[in-house]
């Protein structure tokens, strides 16, 4: 087994506690509708819903592999999170599911009663009719009441298979595309553009991060986005961005991102991450220092879990101040000129 005292951090790793002079953004950051986000100030509340999806995600596949974790197919570990960005063919097909279950669900309303009416006509016409329209108004009823619920259904998992890597088996090209990270190592955010242009690169602290509104057929729902300061250009189609009833999921999401990204921090305990906590020498003394179970999620209850403890740390999240989080790297921006710290990102992986 690897230990963690083969594995370093790169010179360029972020820590909250060491932003350095920034230079100013080009234009304001607050953005109208959409919630800036904090560097630095911690909740160490990991979002209670993408932990429930992940841990029956990791139990399912370390009950067919004890050894799930050491394919490439993996993608969080240690030293990254790799992520896909959808496409836009990928969002359009995405978008086009539900009037395609409409079709179907039409389609089918239809032919049962046509069916209902052909069986019994050669009982009795008035009978048919009767059944034929009791029948279609049943099904039209269910397929107004019924058919949102389960469009939906389908659409977020739908989202979810190609979040988790799911398209990884279409071909290398696709990857090499799609493919942007958050490398803990080396400090650096990646956020692929598409097959025509490179990705864009940076460090963590050049992202900002917003709670993003999202409109659409039954209210309104919430999602993280991420804007490049200094290009301007933002990144909320991918699939860390997961579209969500309650805005505090987004901020805990945030929270969690931080804190990987923070060396000074243990990686969170959370599912993806647990069989690498090891290799992460500040993540491995503290869990040394604790003595935590290196199986907790995988061996966990979630059942009896999600009744005990995960609703309190369902309510944790709910009722956590997050409006009252204080940014640590606000105060550093317009301490220097944008040449300077060229310069000094340049000295700084050199």
């Amino acid at each position: 087994m690897r230990e963690a005292s083969s594995f370093c951090y790169g010179p360029g790793a972020y820590r909250a506690s060491g932003i350095a002079a920034m230079p100013a953004a080009p234009k304001k950051r607050e953005r109208i509708g959409e919630e800036l986000l904090p560097f630095g100030d911690y909740a160490d509340i990991d979002p209670y819903q993408q932990l429930c999806e992940d841990a029956e995600l990791v139990q399912q596949q370390d009950r067919q592999d004890k050894a799930f974790y050491e394919t490439d197919d993996w993608w969080w570990d240690h030293r990254h999170i790799k992520f896909l960005s959808k496409s836009t063919g990928v969002s359009l097909g995405i978008m086009l599911v539900p009037y395609f279950c409409a079709f179907l669900l039409f389609g089918a309303v239809f032919y049962l009663s046509v069916r209902i009416a052909m069986h019994l006509e050669s009982v009795n016409f008035i009978l048919a009719i009767f059944a034929m329209l009791s029948s279609a108004v049943l099904g039209f009823y269910l397929f107004g009441t019924i058919g949102p619920k389960l469009t939906n259904w389908v659409v977020i998992n739908l989202a979810k298979v190609i979040g988790r890597g799911g398209l990884a088996k279409h071909g290398n090209s696709y990857m090499e595309n799609r493919c942007s990270e958050f490398n803990r190592q080396t400090g650096v955010v990646s956020f692929a553009q598409g097959k025509k242009k490179p990705p864009l690169k940076a460090p963590f602290v050049e992202f900002d991060g917003y709670v993003e509104r999202v409109v659409q057929r039954g209210g309104i729902f919430y999602r993280l986005m991420f804007v490049h300061r200094y290009t301007g250009k933002q990144f909320s189609q991918t699939s860390l961005s997961a579209i969500v009833d309650h805005k505090h999921e987004v901020h805990a999401t945030w929270d969690v991102l931080q804190r990987y990204m923070d060396v000074s921090q243990p990686m969170p305990d959370v599912p993806r991450l647990e069989p690498f906590r090891h290799l992460d020498p500040t993540t491995a003394e503290h869990d040394r220092q604790t003595g935590r179970d290196p199986r907790y999620w995988r061996d966990l209850d979630l059942e009896a879990w999600k009744a005990g403890e995960g609703a309190a740390h369902l309510k944790a999240q709910i009722d956590y101040p997050w409006s009252r989080q204080r940014c640590q790297l606000t105060p550093q921006l317009g301490k220097v000129e944008m040449s300077i710290y060229k310069e000094q990102l340049k000295a700084a992986v050199a």
